[in-house]
């Protein structure tokens, strides 16, 4: 669409009716007001084949089995035209949510296909890209990590927010420290953007059992955080980096967390094992995260 070609960069709420979708909506729109820029409301209709289609063979004649196809065909007609009708009425909740609040530089957009292939599509309209950790196929669960996350995460070059709760003034956040260049991305990304506000309290950790390297990292960290005027606490941890972070959230009423990303490559393997994962499935705040 010729409006889509158009637009700038801007920030993107994914929103498919699972129990995040009105969280995700009012971090956007806090994001959006601080980058002073358009919220793109964004959802995906996927259109699954069948689970039938597979077990078409079999005593069947051959017209029986034209007639299932037809059937089968139907049913999911029916079903695609039900879930595309349910997400208009979402988005057009959803809309009227922000407009209500009083920002009006708003988009709303229903688009065929997976969320992963939309965003690659969108990528350079993509200044920050916020979902929820899980979607409408693990509602009850949310230390089940959505099917498109971690493609999402691994090849989609924009800044992630997972949300994983309701929404809640952010205030004080946490940058997980380690001296790659995922978090040292995170790291410039909170202290220098205004994404997430000015006037908030950026706790940096890191956790190291190397006391020299420790220092040497947080004096890196310092160094990249060059306005004397940011509210900043650095933190020195020699424990378990986990629970590190767990504890020093807690301690620290932290409100959003900015980790690097995977640093193992793609991986599939590699992915699952990795500490970035661990911190998706324990952390029960919304994460940012940052290749």
């Amino acid at each position: 669409m010729q409006y889509i070609k158009n637009m700038q960069k801007a920030v993107f709420a994914c929103i498919d009716g699972s129990k995040y979708s009105e969280a995700v909506c009012d971090y956007a729109l806090h994001i959006a007001k601080e980058l002073n820029l358009t919220l793109v409301l964004l959802n995906t209709i996927e259109h699954p084949s069948s689970s039938f289609a597979a077990n078409l063979s079999g005593n069947i004649s051959l017209g029986e089995r034209d007639d299932l196809l037809h059937e089968l065909s139907s049913e999911d007609a029916l079903k695609n035209r039900q879930t595309i009708n349910h997400s208009k009425e979402v988005l057009k909740k959803l809309k009227q949510r922000v407009q209500e609040s009083g920002f009006k530089n708003i988009t709303v957009i229903q688009r065929h296909g997976t969320l992963y292939e939309n965003l690659k599509e969108l990528e350079d309209k993509l200044r920050v890209v916020i979902f929820g950790i899980s979607g409408t196929d693990h509602m009850n669960d949310s230390t089940q990590i959505g099917s498109h996350v971690e493609n999402i995460i691994r090849d989609v070059d924009a800044p992630i927010i997972l949300v994983n709760k309701e929404y809640t003034p952010i205030k004080n956040v946490m940058i997980a420290f380690n001296g790659e260049s995922g978090s040292i991305r995170a790291l410039e990304e909170v202290s220098s953007s205004p994404m997430l506000g000015r006037n908030i309290t950026r706790y940096l950790l890191n956790s190291n059992n190397d006391k020299s390297r420790s220092n040497a990292l947080i004096k890196q960290a310092r160094e990249i955080v060059k306005e004397s005027e940011l509210r900043c606490e650095f933190i020195q941890k020699s424990g378990d980096a986990l629970e590190d972070i767990l504890e020093s959230i807690d301690k620290n009423s932290i409100d959003i967390l900015a980790i690097g990303s995977y640093s193992h490559g793609k991986l599939r393997s590699a992915l699952f094992g990795s500490f970035t994962t661990k911190l998706m499935q324990n952390v029960k705040i919304p994460l940012i995260i940052l290749k």
